[in-house]
């Protein structure tokens, strides 16, 4: 699954490949130099938004949100689980 996620990250020209000078057997993945500015290009106003958004909410209003939507996700994973026909287990 990672060689994939990496394959994309290459053809999409945020990411390469690099041999580790330590050990020839491992590689690294090593963020293209524009990238992080090509990122903020596409997402730079949604996070502005989102900043904006949290800056209405208290710390501990934050808190909750973050949990909630933590254990959301848990919650939501399982039923993708369920429903893809795999385990269901520790839940």
């Amino acid at each position: 699954m990672a060689h994939g996620v990496i394959t994309r990250l290459e053809r999409a020209g945020y990411a390469r490949r690099q041999s580790d000078p330590a050990d020839r057997r491992r590689v690294r993945v090593v963020a293209n130099e524009t990238a992080a500015a090509r990122l903020f290009e596409g997402y730079g106003p949604n996070y502005e938004r989102f900043a904006a958004l949290f800056a209405d909410y208290f710390p501990d209003e934050i808190a909750v949100l973050s949990d909630w939507f933590t254990r959301a996700t848990e919650i939501m994973s399982t039923s993708l689980d369920e429903v893809r026909g795999g385990s269901t287990e520790g839940s």
